[in-house]
């Protein structure tokens, strides 16, 4: 198999990982139902890969003799294994996939990726994910289901519209919070069916009340998961320090708590930054830098939150004036109102880290570019 051995500098990384720190670096190719495994041997001074199945791998993190340090790429289930394999007495390292994808030959299969992530494993200038908490990861699966339950607010709302304008009338636009027009526009064509063809008015019936069930449905779930955050916003600490930055709603708060998790998983303010998405691109050839606009990439619904939240400041700057003299100097200068939009989501971000990590309230002393609003 081409690519698939370990040079002599890997070989001696491993022993050095075993002699000096007590640890076995293994690395593993994770699927649903069958997971290859990859090590080096000491004994046999060659390569083990295998594959065994969910419960067998268990079974063998249980009836290993040391301490092992394991290596699995990011996935779905990442964060479970690793927080079990931990628990378990061992160290589990997530590898970003893009890092592994560095090791890998233009071919795959189980054996070359589990190989490519043992070679990730033990390169000591790869930095790693660290696991979340189970309590974090289901919240923020918590904030994933609101938008795919509001999506389907949205989309249900605008078939019916679009049923609606099919019969040649036309619904003021109504949106999640209130879509009461729609209903009484089913009642009122119901009506006028009623009384000029008996099937018609038959089909429409079933077709408008699965629309009011289904519109209420949601609504209901959308209102219990905003009445829970709402709740959690109001009675977490770290949730109400946050609501002291000008622009940061209870509700962007607790996103921004969920998306940190524990803060000492990021290096610094501005890797948080990078992880939301809000960080700008740095470009640059021949000793010239250019600072270009955020990054495609990141938490889309926390970005949607702090664009509102950075506007909202930002207008709120505008019109009644601000303290902040690197607002007033961009101002003056007609920058875009763009650029200074995406200035404030970053800095929003860098403090909202700064105040989840150390504790306190937000302090405009601290900051040039967000003061608080008059």
């Amino acid at each position: 198999m081409k690519g698939g051995k370990l040079n002599k500098d890997e070989i001696e990384r491993i022993k050095y990982l075993n002699q000096a720190q007590g640890l076995m670096p293994i690395g593993v190719d994770v699927a649903s139902r069958v997971f290859q495994v990859c090590y080096w041997d000491l004994s046999k001074e060659r390569i083990i890969n295998f594959q065994l199945e969910r419960a067998k791998f268990f079974e063998f993190i249980d009836n290993l003799a040391s301490k092992s340090l394991f290596g699995i790429e990011a996935c779905g289930s990442c964060h479970y294994l690793s927080r079990t394999i931990n628990a378990k007495g061992h160290e589990c390292r997530i590898l970003p996939a893009g890092k592994v994808k560095a090791f890998l030959n233009l071919d795959k299969t189980d054996k070359i990726d589990a190989l490519g992530i043992l070679k990730t494993l033990i390169t000591p200038s790869i930095d790693y994910i660290c696991p979340r908490e189970e309590d974090n990861q289901i919240l923020l699966n918590l904030l994933t289901l609101k938008e795919l339950v509001n999506k389907q607010m949205v989309q249900t709302i605008n078939e019916a519209h679009a049923f609606i304008y099919e019969l040649g009338n036309i619904v003021e636009y109504s949106g999640v919070k209130n879509y009461s027009k729609l209903i009484t526009e089913f009642e009122l064509l119901k009506e006028r069916l009623k009384g000029t063809n008996q099937v018609s008015y038959e089909h429409f019936t079933v077709m408008a009340d699965a629309l009011t069930s289904s519109l209420n449905s949601i609504k209901d779930r959308l209102n219990k998961i905003d009445a829970y955050i709402m709740k959690l916003g109001r009675s977490n600490q770290t949730c109400i320090n946050l609501t002291t930055i000008p622009g940061i709603g209870i509700k962007t708060a607790v996103a921004i708590y969920a998306a940190l998790g524990d803060a000492s998983r990021f290096r610094s303010a501005r890797s948080f930054a990078a992880f939301i998405g809000v960080a700008p691109k740095v470009t640059g050839t021949g000793g010239k830098t250019t600072v270009l606009g955020v990054r495609k990439v990141g938490w889309d619904k926390i970005k949607r939150a702090l664009y509102m939240g950075a506007l909202s400041y930002l207008s709120a700057a505008i019109r009644n004036g601000t303290e902040s003299s690197w607002l007033k100097i961009r101002l003056e200068q007609n920058k875009s109102k763009k650029l200074l939009i995406c200035a404030i989501m970053n800095r929003l971000v860098r403090i909202a880290y700064s105040i989840a990590k150390n504790g306190g309230t937000f302090d405009e002393s601290k900051c040039n570019l967000i003061k608080k609003l008059r």
